[in-house]
């Protein structure tokens, strides 16, 4: 398959031997800030870690009538 789009063009620049292990740990950076800030704005997991009970999610609904 031919390049069309230009993009193997990169590694004639940048190393694979270092942009690789670059674009990857970039990947895992913004994932953990992801995370973070998912966790950090949470507050089920700080009930959680104070000690307090969690009580599972529950769903009520009434059944319509047949009537």
């Amino acid at each position: 398959m031919a390049d069309t789009d230009g993009q193997a063009a990169i590694w004639l620049y940048v190393r694979p031997s270092i942009g690789i292990p670059h674009f990857l740990g970039a990947v895992a950076m913004i994932a953990l800030v992801v995370h973070l800030g998912v966790l950090g704005h949470t507050t089920l997991l700080k009930k959680f870690f104070n000690g307090e009970k969690l009580k599972a999610a529950s769903i009520s609904y009434v059944l319509p009538s047949n009537s």
